[in-house]
């Protein structure tokens, strides 16, 4: 599975971390020199002037989208829910990637939580399905794992 929004946005991630780490060179340096006052400043310029480009939520839908095409998933799996202040960006960049379902295979605690905030942001929880992780192998098994989910529409 590979999707382009995602995979751009992979790369756009990917370029903000090299050009961050390349400025964090100049503050390793200051701290090298002892030079605590310029090391405040430019951290408060790092956070006002660089901030990351992504939120909690959309950052929690590229690691689903990265976790399927890992694990060879024949669904878009959604194995860890965001947090309900996460769900509506989660939902939006879902969207964006012009994904039109997912299947979630959540266990946590807060699953009941995260299936109202996903109707809550308008998807439609459709029937239950399972999951085919081809790439997956657990345990020294040659056997595809089998996720048992819900799936929703991504509306």
């Amino acid at each position: 599975m590979t999707n382009t929004f995602f995979e751009e946005m992979k790369e756009a991630g990917y370029a903000y971390q090299e050009a961050k780490d390349k400025r964090l060179e100049t503050r390793t340096e200051l701290i090298k020199a002892d030079k605590w006052d310029e090391v405040r400043a430019f951290d408060e310029k790092e956070k006002a002037e660089h901030p990351f480009p992504f939120t909690k939520g959309a950052m929690k839908a590229l690691q689903a989208y990265r976790n399927t095409a890992q694990r060879g998933c024949d669904s878009f799996e959604v194995d860890d829910l965001p947090w309900p202040d996460d769900t509506k960006d989660f939902v939006e960049t879902l969207r964006k990637a012009g994904i039109t379902s997912i299947v979630v295979t959540d266990e946590s605690t807060g699953l009941m939580d995260g299936i109202y905030d996903l109707t809550a942001c308008g998807c439609t929880m459709g029937t239950l399905k399972t999951v085919t992780r081809v790439d997956d192998f657990r345990f020294g098994s040659r056997e595809p794992e089998m996720k048992r989910g819900i799936e929703f529409a991504i509306n």
